[in-house]
């Protein structure tokens, strides 16, 4: 309560209305926020250490990847349990941003 305007940390984009840390949700909170909103998002990396904001472990529930990319999916052990799915390592940027699509 100093006086001082507090800091608005939109977590994943505006998530409430599009599927969470896609460009949609990023874009539509910096359209309409205000100047000084800290946009926040899960970091994770491609094959060619793109960093990319993706809240899953993997891109199967949010991504059409499966579809894609029908033969890439695989098995990671995470935290001592084993995780199936398309993962972000597996792929370079260009591949990812030229093919695969958020859906809501």
């Amino acid at each position: 309560m100093t006086g001082v305007e507090p800091v608005v940390i939109a977590r994943g984009g505006y998530s409430g209305m599009f599927p969470d840390s896609s460009q949609y949700a990023y874009s539509f909170a910096k359209d309409t926020s205000l100047p000084n909103t800290i946009m926040f998002c899960d970091l994770q990396l491609t094959k060619d250490s793109v960093g990319i904001c993706q809240s899953a472990l993997t891109l199967d529930n949010s991504t059409n990847i499966p579809v894609v990319f029908p033969k890439g999916q695989k098995t990671y052990n995470v935290n001592g349990q084993d995780i199936r799915g398309w993962f972000a390592l597996d792929y370079t940027a260009d591949q990812l941003f030229k093919n695969v699509f958020c859906k809501s």
